[in-house]
């Protein structure tokens, strides 16, 4: 069986990405970076846990899912020149820290597919600041790769090493798919709150901000909602003490 390394958050897009193969015979190797200062990491390995229970009893599953591999964010070997790159896009781009560590952690497994989709940050800094090409793969489907004759060194050190498999989608299209191949109960069941509140999603942290403003406002509630319009209306005073008042009260 072929072998499929990828990050797996227990997020809307790398979930859908793991039911894509579901029904493939091919073994699928997810790994979890952990933060331990991060608040909702219990709630992701949670919903990875109930999400790989769910793929295993499911009547078409073909994949294989392996144990998933955890590793500690500290514990990534620390590449300088992999930082240095990082350091540099942000000159010009902002994009989540995120991007450095998993970039070092990248470079020690072949082909690690990474899940961002058309509407991240990430992948508006590829296309400004280099090139793709799509590869196509009658098993796994469709991917792409960096065009590393065309595109920055900096770009080729933080996201040379990936495959990017779901580049071309969006959450709304991920949800119309799930929806036709009736996997739609196990995408609800993924974690995307950053701050949940409530054992619920906050509705005002980036994820859920972004979550939201891509067309998934069901899988919220009317507080988390009410928050998030709260927090939008204020934005235009963003930095300002009175924003951080707004922020601290509609976060209590």
């Amino acid at each position: 069986m072929e072998k499929i390394h990828l990050l797996w958050t227990g997020g809307w897009d790398s979930t859908y990405r793991i039911l894509q193969l579901a029904n493939k015979p091919v073994s699928i190797q997810p790994y979890y970076l952990l933060e331990s200062t991060r608040k909702s990491k219990d709630f992701e390995l949670r919903a990875i846990d109930i999400i790989t229970k769910d793929i295993r009893q499911h009547p078409e599953t073909k994949c294989v899912i392996s144990e998933l591999i955890s590793i500690k964010i500290e514990d990534i070997v620390k590449n300088p020149e992999i930082t240095d790159a990082y350091n540099e896009i942000l000159k010009t781009n902002f994009f989540g820290s995120q991007y450095d560590w998993l970039a070092r952690f990248a470079v020690t497994i072949k082909n690690l597919e990474l899940t961002i989709h058309e509407d991240d940050k990430a992948s508006s800094i590829i296309k400004k600041h280099g090139s793709l090409i799509k590869k196509q793969d009658e098993l796994i489907g469709d991917y792409y790769v960096l065009d590393q004759d065309v595109s920055t060194e900096s770009l080729i050190k933080v996201f040379g090493h990936y495959r990017f498999p779901i580049l071309d989608a969006n959450k709304l299209a991920m949800k119309r798919w799930a929806e036709e191949m009736n996997y739609i109960d196990i995408m609800n069941k993924t974690w995307f709150c950053h701050l949940p509140k409530s054992n619920k999603p906050c509705g005002i942290c980036n994820p859920c901000m972004y979550t939201i403003e891509e067309g998934l406002e069901y899988r919220f509630s009317k507080g988390a909602l009410r928050r998030y319009h709260v927090d939008k209306a204020a934005r235009p005073i963003k930095n300002t003490f009175f924003y951080k008042v707004v922020k601290k009260i509609i976060s209590l």
